[in-house]
């Protein structure tokens, strides 16, 4: 048998290192692989095999990439670097998103950050889940981490998917592993909403309330953050409108001010006359307390203040709500859940759903019902009085055929 000529490519080294009285062998590759897309410069491989075979598969691989073009070059980029630098690649992030981003890669980048990204495996972001699904791993805020719900790995999934898939489009990069990671199944939510009575009895009990105006805010489907961010420059009590067109949030301490969660979410919306009330009844509260304090008095233009002229932060609201719901003795939801409350009887009150996608700045109608619309108990028990169900006998009292 004739012995194949080694391709130009591998050259066959003979070590000092001896074994047996014999040189230690191996076979050295060197294979041009282009231009490195990152730094415009040449490149090529180099690596020393302990076989000829091991050698020519490698030589074979490499040249089959490079003739497709989807050759990666080798370099030493962490994980850690990966999502710093693409979290500085995101200039049209609002503040708030771009920190839960960070919130979410925490976990990533302390356990995996120092690791060369294109060393990253499945099984590493899988055992980083079981050790975030158990909980205990080292915190920032707190000494430990408590467990994460599905929901919220799923979300880290997710984003580490978008960084990891912005280097395999630049070419540094072979695959996105965080995309070959299953998703956990998550767990359904079941959002609670109130009754027609219940908001009337809420209503009733703080009409006199210093953020009673927020409540029917809330209760008419506006997010925290829309009544949170609403200037009395938004609302014209003449033409009984309201644009929601700014959005105060909270996180990690800070408050941000931006516009609203989505461009549907920028919306004009009709005042019923409940709202105009209270919004005539909010503004005669402040002149009143503005004539009181006088320059003590802060003129911040927000539709909700305290008795200083002062918006209150998100938070505060939150605090503020739980406070009223246990004051007038009804069943207690979350502020967000009156968002939901108002879908919800919008769409018992056969409100069309792109109306209410539309009202509730929804992009997707399909969404606002799938989410934002909830069956109550006084409902079913009015389904069921229609008597929809087709029993198995006739008004003869003979059973219909084909039961």
């Amino acid at each position: 048998m004739v012995r194949q000529q080694l391709p130009p490519q591998i050259k066959k080294i003979e070590l000092e290192k001896k074994v047996r009285g014999k040189p230690v062998v191996r076979y050295q590759l060197t294979v041009d692989v282009g231009t490195d897309p990152v730094t415009g410069k040449r490149k090529q491989f180099r690596k020393r095999y302990a076989t000829e075979a091991e050698a020519r598969d490698k030589l074979s691989n490499i040249l089959t990439d490079v003739s497709r073009g989807v050759h990666v070059h080798d370099r030493e980029t962490t994980v850690a670097q990966v999502v710093d630098d693409w979290l500085a690649s995101k200039h049209a992030l609002k503040p708030s998103t771009a920190h839960g981003y960070r919130v979410v890669l925490g976990p990533v980048v302390a356990e995996l950050g120092t690791r060369p990204v294109q060393k990253l495996t499945r099984r590493d972001l899988d055992t980083l889940i079981v050790q975030l699904r158990a909980g205990g791993l080292p915190g920032v805020e707190r000494d430990k981490r408590k467990p994460w719900k599905p929901r919220t790995v799923n979300y880290m999934l997710t984003v580490l998917g978008a960084a990891l898939e912005d280097q395999v489009k630049q070419g540094t990069l072979v695959r996105n592993v965080a995309r070959l990671v299953d998703k956990l199944p998550e767990e359904s939510v079941e959002f609670e909403t109130w009754t027609e009575t219940e908001v009337e009895q809420f209503l009733e009990h703080t009409k006199n309330d210093l953020y009673s105006h927020a409540w029917l805010l809330a209760l008419s489907g506006l997010r925290r953050g829309e009544v949170s961010g609403l200037r009395w420059e938004d609302i014209d009590l003449d033409e009984k409108t309201l644009t929601v067109a700014t959005s105060r949030v909270s996180f990690a301490k800070t408050i941000s001010e931006g516009g609203p969660k989505s461009r549907r979410s920028r919306r004009t919306l009709p005042l019923h006359d409940d709202l105009v009330t209270a919004f005539r009844a909010a503004k005669k509260r402040q002149a009143e307390d503005r004539l009181l304090l006088g320059g003590a008095w802060a003129d911040t233009g927000y539709v909700v203040v305290d008795r200083e002229g002062n918006p209150p932060t998100p938070n505060t609201l939150t605090y503020w709500w739980k406070r009223s719901v246990q004051l007038a003795g009804v069943r207690s939801i979350r502020l967000h859940d009156a968002r939901h409350t108002c879908g919800t009887l919008m769409h018992l009150r056969d409100v069309p759903i792109a109306v209410i996608a539309a009202w509730l700045g929804h992009a997707s109608a399909a969404f606002t019902l799938s989410t934002y619309t909830h069956s109550q108990d006084p409902a079913l028990l009015a389904a069921a009085s229609l008597s929809p169900v087709v029993t198995i006998r006739d008004k003869s009292g003979k059973e219909a055929p084909g039961n």
